[in-house]
């Protein structure tokens, strides 16, 4: 090199003719011309590279582009003259002044290339060129500095300035100083409407300087403390950040990936299971196909697609890590500074602004480095949840029974966000060895061999830490696993909240819940065990590393100086945050690869085959099945050879006992089931109701319109023809009433009308109904049919396949399908069946004598005639009182309250709060005596003054070091595992009461909050509770003090410090108050805005048949991308706001080393080299500290929110006593069964109407009651009001003379039973579904299953009793699940039963079969029947005729028949079950 420059330059590049310090002439002018411009070059292509492929628009051709122009113009003017003039003799000829300047004038014609490209492609302003300019001015500035001392000098030096060198090297400066200053400027003149948008993110409008520091984001940051923010404050995201863009481009790489690995499972699976029996078949193990096959890369996928903005970071960081050595470097040279005090004070100070320089810009390189992380862990969390999205809409449904709700709620919840933490770490994984090997070659310079015992060190460390790691890695998967099941039956139990309460077994369940919880728990505690191991393996290791180096250095001979130990004792601190953080990143990883397993796994479930079912148009055929077979696994059939054809516009009826298959043959037609053989048309569009209705949390319209423009005529047509026109006279905003999730402010008959309406409405060529009329009443369901269904209905023209079990409409059918135990029995019209006097007369059993009533357009039922009126009232745009059912999220503002943080140590245990506190206490306090000691220690260690005293001898100093090192290293591991107690029990007390609390709540309190909103508080706010906020905390409180410690030491060194800290510290309490009052805000509107995505899922997943039957998947996706982005607004906010405060808190401590540097420099004659070492070495860190103090502090109270919304949730209002001591019944009590209600009135909510007025009646022992009435007359009500779900201060109920009022909850309901409306079955075996509290023995059970008409079902079950239900029952018939309910109540066999509409989903002879059950095992029990069928209550002791919430009619059935003026006898008349003159019910 020394003979290159010698050659080039004429001179030596070590030698200089300065008597003050400087760079020599020749390093001035071509190193520091050179490096700048060859990194420019080197950077140029793939910057190119970047600007074409990114940028789409055109900016045109402005005054600054011109100015730019022209001063590089002049650049190359300035620099083609320096060569003619070296050429003709004014200049030395010299090879530097000809190769210089050709350098440089290349480097500006690529100047103009990058200039020109940008300027085509929209680029507003460039990073590149500012940063060559910066430094191209930054490494002029010494030759102008030289060259300047050279003019003022020019008699006392023998260096000589020309006047052409001086004139061009000014020129060039100066020139250089203009570019660079409209560098900072950007282009205005942009050809894009989009920077007109006011929500356009101000980044893409701002200067240059405002993108390096987030100047941009001040308005916002403002805003936010002036007042509350909202979603007007924020902007929208960019195109190519939406999760539209992300997921489409992940789709793609994912679909390729995949493709492959599908098609060679399905040839293995084809090759290995179909060439054997199907005996063998079903016992085949799907393992075998994992072994075998490698499945696909989903990290390569997210690779290949977000590696552009990845790598820009990465290599952001590498040149910021390169810098962290500047620092060590510094110290050095201010500590031989201050040794030689003879050295000239501007190397003091040029020492101390290289370090301020490299401090800034380390800040910038590191800020952005994080911004642009944090928008790939952003890409990813987005593109993953589109895609699980995505892909829960095309499972099949063996994969659906696979995959829960709980797990793919964790998939979008948990797993997903992981990947966000990591991405902004995940660089350590290669940036720590490199920063840990760049720390031991410097070493080496200042410890030699010794330092090698610290590798030593580390190198034995690795394997620990890698056992420790697999191990927790382990564990973490498990708690994974337990947390999904804990999730999953938290779901159920809020889905089948009201079963439970009807039945008084919440305790029970909650028991359940907190089984999972304490295996959760218990290894939760394990993995803490190793992380905590870990984490003080880490933490020791620093110290262990300083001390074997120091040992083998002292033995060696050696002994310390100030210079060896602070700049050693500063290298090894750099290395720590690289090993502290290293078993984060490590447990990072592991979830987040644990999070890539779980996902993966799930997007390789199998799909629905879209190619079983075909979509040809054939003339004439609507539906088409021909040697089919259908199964709901790949391993089990379910129908058998089907072979039958529907005609467009016929009407074809499917019957059958329970359990038959007619479900699975309408699921079967909708391509919802495994197709093993056989050939299946369906011509044309499909229309779907299900068996239980599936209805949106949106408004009554939304839900019947499902995605399709309105149409009003067809739309009152529609309401008219459903008998919903009345319904919206009783709803408090009629068509515009937002309806509660899962329609829960809706009786069972709304819901099946409005799913109904939504499939009329849809105008669909064939309409799968799934037995929609078992959950209205009988006259309703007559009028729907022939409005609607039947041959005179809305759909005559239409393709309709009706399972049903109302035979009265069998009739009027086309075509009827009988189907038996999977195959179809017969097949055929009405007539030819009867005649064939077979399994379908049979079926029909004492049906077939009963005879039609003639009915007349003017007989009609009163419901058909409400149904008649004109409804301008009630379908409306306004907002009524009650529309809004759903409350919107509560978002807690302003400082999180004094009792909040109370709450949490109080659920931490106070006392080991305190005792963590006074551990790290203790643990700085000897932190900063390591510090002391050291200073201490080289100061004296040359020193003759104190060579025989025996506390300086250099082994009795290193061992006092080594030991106030070892109790420190033991009282961190002893305050971690008092942490990890406090951690423990804060998440089991938070848990338990928050899952007390919502069982305890009332009914009112679930039908306005979604359950996502719920679950959202028991996933993402329990794991906060975890893992966030401990972390948050112990950072904060460990920075608090770090940072005080670092304040003292540098005032105990240097007092004067004192003076610029107190301003310092105004602007950093001034900063650090704007960022929280804004981040506060940012943190809770982006964790609020999550639930409606979780929201949106689960309704998805519930719903996911409907979705599929009216192809409304796309939007759906849409639905949730437009939720994802909205959370998206507020999270880059909250992200970006990181990085503005780091900028300046950083800048502000950049600020303290300056000074800290500065007081050395000027105090240099009275300041020993140890202090200088002491005070500079502690000054280095404080910005990292003091970022970190505010970062922590903010994390924690943005996190804390999460124990502020779980407190919530803790305070929610309650029911009243489950028991009330002092107010028991007797033993015996209910011994009667006799009711009275005493003028009793109630309503669901305050500022709605009476749902049931001033009620008078007394029901006797034993007494039959039905109870009629058209939907929303108060049936329900009736018995919600009897089990007090609805409480009411209006009158009085009593049972057997006990007002109902005063006694526990559990203790009335436990006395009562009912069997529901909607058949509520959870996840686990049939016992736990019978007998939750395990009060009765398996006899007693099999007697139950017997009575209900089970036991032969059960029977032939694999596990009988321990038969799994899947989640909801999937795995059984609707009709099945009420049989389930039906046991239930047989084994309470309580004084009073309850039945609502309890046997509409079965079929009309095992109701028969029912009725004579319940009249034999109930017969001394007062029953009260809410029905449908009014056949079923035709021998009832009375009846009760209920309207608009009032008693209308109550007596027996033989005098309401005989009245035709009765209400009762028009519902009876409307379906044929009385005749005009004929006073006598019919029987059956």
């Amino acid at each position: 090199m020394e003979s290159f420059l010698l050659d080039i330059c004429g001179e030596s590049y070590l030698e200089t003719n300065s008597k003050r310090p400087d760079f020599n002439k020749c390093i001035q002018q071509t190193l520091f011309r050179w490096v700048p411009c060859v990194v420019l070059w080197i950077l140029t292509p793939s910057w190119i590279h970047m600007v074409n492929r990114k940028r789409l628009t055109y900016t045109k051709f402005s005054w600054l582009t011109f100015t730019k122009m022209t001063i590089l113009f002049l650049l190359i003017i300035n620099e083609a003259t320096k060569i003619i003039l070296s050429i003709v003799g004014e200049l030395d000829k010299n090879k530097v002044n000809f190769i210089t300047p050709s350098i440089l004038i290349v480097s500006y014609f690529v100047v103009l290339v990058i200039i020109w490209t940008e300027l085509r492609h929209g680029l507003r302003s460039s990073m590149l060129l500012f940063s060559y300019w910066g430094f191209m001015i930054l490494l002029s500035t010494f030759e102008f500095r030289t060259n300047i001392y050279m003019i003022i000098e020019k008699d006392q030096n023998d260096q000589k300035l020309t006047y052409w060198e001086s004139i061009l090297f000014f020129e060039n400066y100066g020139l250089m100083l203009l570019m660079f200053f409209f560098t900072l400027f950007s282009e205005s003149k942009v050809d894009k409407e989009a920077l007109k948008n006011p929500k356009l993110y101000p980044e893409h409008k701002s200067s240059l300087l405002s993108r390096l520091t987030f100047w941009w984001l001040n308005p916002l940051i403002l805003n936010g403390y002036k007042k509350e923010l909202t979603h007007d404050d924020m902007w929208d995201i960019d195109a190519s950040e939406r999760s539209c863009y992300l997921t489409d481009k992940l789709e793609v790489e994912w679909n390729k990936a995949a493709r492959k690995y599908m098609e060679a499972k399905k040839l293995q699976y084809d090759n290995e299971a179909f060439s054997v029996s199907e005996e063998k078949m079903e016992y085949k193990e799907e393992p075998i196909v994992k072994r075998k096959l490698k499945e696909p890369s989903l990290l390569w996928c997210l690779i290949k697609i977000f590696n552009g903005k990845f790598i820009a970071g990465s290599f952001l960081k590498l040149i910021q890590d390169g810098l962290t050595m500047v620092g060590p470097t510094i110290l050095n040279l201010i500590i031989k500074f201050v040794e030689n005090k003879d050295l000239d004070v501007q190397l003091g100070y040029f020492y101390m602004g290289l370090l301020f320089f490299s401090s800034v810009l380390q800040t910038i390189l590191l800020q952005h480095y994080f911004h642009r992380m944090f928008i790939v862990g952003a890409r990813v969390r987005s593109s993953l949840m589109g895609l699980i999205y995505r892909k829960s809409l095309r499972l099949s449904s063996q994969s659906r029974r696979l995959a829960t709700v709980g797990e793919m709620t964790n998939l979008m919840q948990v797993n997903t966000q992981s990947f966000v933490d990591l991405t902004a770490y995940i660089n350590i994984l290669w940036s720590g060895p490199l920063q840990i090997a760049i720390c031991i070659f410097l070493l080496w310079q200042y410890l030699g061999v010794a330092c090698l015992a610290g590798v030593g060190v580390m190198v034995i460390s690795i394997p620990l830490n890698g056992f420790l790691s697999n191990r927790a890695k382990v564990y973490q998967t498990k708690k994974l696993k337990e947390q999904d099941s804990r999730i999953k039956m938290t779901n159920e139990v809020l889905s089948g909240i009201k079963v439970l309460k009807l039945y008084g077994w919440e305790l029970s369940f909650r028991n359940l819940i907190d089984k999972i919880r304490e295996k959760e728990l218990d290894i939760f505690y394990r993995n803490g065990i190793y992380n905590v191991f870990i984490k003080f393996s880490f933490e020791i290791s620093s110290f262990v590393v300083a001390l074997a180096s120091f040992i083998v250095y002292i033995v060696t001979g050696n002994n310390l100086n100030a210079s060896t130990a602070f700049v050693s004792l500063t290298l090894f601190n750099t290395m720590r945050f690289p090993l502290i953080m290293f078993p984060n990143v490590i447990t990072m990883l592991i979830q987040a690869n644990v999070s890539m397993t779980r996902i993966r796994t799930f997007l390789l479930r199998d799909e629905l085959d879209t190619n079983q079912i075909k979509h040809d148009n054939v003339a004439g055929e609507a539906v088409k099945f021909r040697n089919v077979d259908l199964g709901w696994s790949e391993t089990e059939k379910t129908l058998h050879n089907l072979n039958f054809e529907v005609k467009k516009g016929e009407l074809v009826a499917v019957v059958g006992s329970v359990g038959s298959g007619k479900s699975s043959l309408i699921s079967g037609l909708l391509g919802e089931m495994h197709k093993f053989k056989g050939y299946i048309n369906v011509n044309g569009s499909t229309a779907y109701v299900s068996q239980q209705a599936w209805i949106q949390n949106s408004t009554l319209r939304n839900n019947i319109l499902f995605g399709n423009d309105y149409d009003q005529d067809l739309y009152e047509k529609i309401l008219s023809s459903c008998a919903l026109v009345s319904d919206l006279e009783i709803l408090p905003a009629g068509d515009q009433t937002e309806i509660g999730e899962k329609g829960i402010n809706l009786s069972g008959g709304q819901k099946q009308r409005i799913s109904l309406a939504r499939s009329v409405y849809a105008k669909a060529s064939v309409y799968a109904f799934d037995d929609p009329l078992s959950a209205v009443d009988a006259h309703v369901g007559k009028h729907i049919f022939d409005s609607v269904i039947g041959p005179k209905g809305l759909l005559k023209h239409k393709t309709r396949i009706f399972a049903t079990n109302s035979l009265s409409f069998l009739s009027e059918c086309d075509k009827i399908i009988m189907l038996d135990k999977g195959s179809i029995k017969e097949i055929g019209t009405y007539m030819e069946l009867i005649e064939k006097n077979s399994a379908f007369s049979k079926f029909m059993g004492e049906y077939i004598l009963k005879q039609k009533v003639d009915q007349d357009e003017e007989n009609l039922s009163t419901e058909t005639k409400n149904n008649q009126k004109y409804f301008g009232r009630k379908i409306q745009d306004d907002v009524n009182v009650g529309e809004k059912i759903i409350v919107k999220e509560k978002v807690e503002t302003g400082q999180v309250k004094l009792k909040v943080l109370l709450e949490y140590f109080k659920s931490c245990t106070m006392w080991l709060s305190i005792i963590f506190i006074i551990l790290l206490i203790f643990y700085n306090i000897f932190q900063a005596g390591s510090s002391l000691w050291l200073s201490d220690w080289s100061d004296k260690a040359d020193d003759p003054q104190y060579e025989n005293s025996t506390w300086n001898d250099k082994y009795v100093r290193l061992g006092v070091y080594g030991s106030i090192g070892l109790v420190q290293s033991i009282i961190m591991l002893v305050s971690e595992f008092i942490f990890l107690k406090m951690v423990m029990r804060s998440s089991r007390f938070l848990h338990s009461s928050m899952l007390y609390s919502i069982l305890r709540s009332n009914m009112q309190f679930f039908e306005s909050t979604p359950i996502g909103r719920i679950i959202n508080r028991f996933s993402k706010d329990i794991e906060a509770v975890e893992n966030m906020i401990p972390m948050s905390y112990r950072n904060l409180v460990r920075c608090i003090f770090q940072v005080l410690v670092t304040i003292i030491m540098i005032s105990f060194v240097t007092p004067f410090f004192l003076i610029p800290l107190v301003p310092i510290s105004i602007v950093y309490y001034f900063v650090q108050r704007f960022y929280v009052a804004a981040m506060r805000q940012l943190r809770r509107l982006n964790s609020v805005s999550k639930s409606p995505i979780f929201s949106h899922f689960g309704e998805t997943l519930t719903g996911v048949s409907t979705i599929r039957a009216y192809s409304s998947e796309r939007r759906f996706i849409k639905q949730m991308e437009n939720k994802i982005d909205n959370n998206l607004s507020f999270f880059y906010p909250d992200t970006i706001s990181n990085r503005w405060l780091a900028v300046r808190l950083e800048f502000i401590g950049t600020l303290v080393t300056f000074f800290s540097c500065l007081f050395v420099v000027l105090s240099r004659d009275t300041l020993s080299a140890g202090n200088a070492g002491l005070s500079i070495s502690f000054s280095l860190n404080v910005s990292q500290f003091l970022n970190w103090l505010v970062r922590m502090s903010a994390d924690f109270e943005s996190n804390i929110t999460s124990v502020e919304r779980i407190k919530e949730y803790c305070e929610t209002p309650h029911e009243a006593a489950w028991i009330k001591e002092n107010s028991r019944p007797p033993l015996e009590w209910p011994a009667q069964g006799h009711i009275s209600f005493d003028h009793f009135s109630v309503k669901y909510r305050e500022e709605l109407d009476f749902v049931l007025k001033d009620i008078n009646c007394v029901i006797s022992p034993g007494e039959k009651i039905g109870i009629v009435g058209r939907t929303g007359a108060g049936k329900s009500s009736l018995t919600l009001a009897l089990f007090r779900i609805l409480e009411s201060n209006y009158g009085k109920i009593k049972i057997d003379n006990i007002d109902i009022k005063k006694i526990g909850l559990h203790d009335l309901r436990k006395k009562l039973t009912i069997i529901p409306q909607d058949p509520v079955l959870f996840s686990g075996s049939l016992r736990i579904n019978l007998d939750p509290f395990e009060e009765y023995s398996d006899d007693q059970i099999w007697v139950a299953l017997a009575d209900a008409h089970l036991k032969s079902f059960v029977q032939g079950l694999d596990k009988k009793l321990d038969f799994e239900c899947s989640e909801g029952g999937e795995n059984l018939s609707v009709g099945q699940r009420q049989l389930i309910c039906l046991a239930r109540a047989l084994l309470r066999k309580t004084k009073i039963l309850v039945l609502d509409e309890a046997t509409a989903s079965i079929d009309h002879n095992t109701d028969d079969l029912i009725q004579a059950t319940i009249r034999s095992q109930f017969k001394d029990c007062t029953v009260l029947t809410i029905a449908h069928r009014l056949n079923t209550i035709m021998d009832s002791t009375r009846i009760m005729v209920l309207d608009k919430g009032k008693i209308v009619e109550f007596d027996s059935p033989e005098n309401l028949l005989f009245n035709e003026d009765s209400l009762f006898f028009s519902m009876a008349y409307s379906v044929g079950l009385a005749k005009i003159d004929d006073h006598s019910p019919k029987r059956f």
